[in-house]
């Protein structure tokens, strides 16, 4: 992408985290393939074809553990490839190829808008519930179960060590809902009921999930989970089915390792510092993924994928 200095703007942007959140990523990814339609000077239509999804695959695997834009990347290529079996015109090509990215993003949008329609009455008698770090569907949920509610509370964690947890907590409290931020080590003495609020359930959000039901999320999920269980607490993964990885399995996950001055700038020479940005949540500790397929038990994942998105499986 160095001849593309627009494009390979927008990679930075996505690797140094300063585009965050899977839904970003996936609109950066394709504003970037966008991009490349408008100023690439390629005229053959096999290497404008073939030059434009290695820039696409280059954007959406700028970071680990982001499914929502290389399944985006997916989506178009097969879709694009079932409409074609030849390939067309250059200009229908380019027409094509903007038109299915932006079809793959309204399906992000009405996946978000089913999820929280078809499953809040679900949660409708939890008052006090639990959130790790932030993800925007989350909040949704939480406040569309929080309607016409009074006596309705949240706990969040400040998130270390780049405190997204507080996009949360302000983001509930301009929705006018009583909010608790904790630091992140204290979340397991709050479920287990040792903290200022009587936690009844937790969410959590997702970064990637496999077709085994294990979730990757943002580190210390999986201590939740495991207090939830301990407690014997509801545990729900809130997510849009198409973060789904189907070349993810348990052992052959790679987790994002970002820098180690994330965690202390300047630190000590010679201290060695390790920084993972998420982790496995094993689906043992799951109760259920919330979806706009409905709620799914994990051992269901796999099942839901072929019949909804078989799609997502072709090569």
């Amino acid at each position: 992408m160095d001849k593309y200095p627009e494009i390979e703007k927008i990679y930075k942007d996505i690797k140094d985290l300063n585009i965050q959140g899977a839904t970003n990523v996936a609109i950066a990814t394709f504003e970037g393939m966008k991009l490349y339609g408008e100023i690439s000077s390629i005229q053959d239509k096999e290497l404008f074809y073939k030059e434009f999804f290695e820039v696409a695959n280059n954007l959406s695997h700028a970071r680990e553990n982001e499914p929502l834009a290389t399944n985006g990347v997916k989506y178009v290529k097969y879709f694009f490839n079932k409409k074609f079996s030849v390939l067309p015109e250059l200009a229908t090509m380019k027409r094509e190829l903007v038109s299915l990215t932006d079809d793959f993003l309204d399906i992000i949008g009405q996946s978000k808008r089913d999820l929280i329609e078809k499953n809040k009455e679900f949660f409708s008698n939890y008052n006090k519930i639990f959130t790790h770090c932030h993800s925007s569907t989350v909040v949704s949920l939480i406040k569309s179960i929080r309607e016409g509610k009074e006596n309705f509370e949240v706990v969040c964690t400040e998130t270390r060590p780049r405190f997204q947890g507080r996009i949360t907590a302000k983001s509930l409290l301009e929705a006018r809902i009583k909010t608790t931020l904790i630091a992140d080590s204290s979340a397991e003495s709050f479920i287990i009921n040792r903290g200022s609020v009587p936690v009844e359930i937790g969410f959590i959000g997702c970064d990637e999930m496999t077709q085994l039901g294990h979730v990757i999320n943002k580190i210390g999920s999986w201590g939740i989970a495991m207090a939830f269980h301990y407690a014997d607490k509801p545990f729900y993964v809130v997510t849009p089915f198409l973060k789904l990885d189907v070349e993810s399995h348990h052992n052959n996950i790679e987790i994002e390792v970002r820098e180690s001055k994330e965690l202390w700038e300047d630190a000590p020479k010679g201290l060695h510092m390790y920084n993972p940005a998420f982790e496995v949540v094993d689906s043992g500790l799951i109760t259920g993924y919330v979806t706009e397929l409905g709620i799914l038990k994990p051992t269901d994942i796999k099942k839901a994928a072929q019949e909804n998105y078989p799609w997502l499986f072709s090569s």
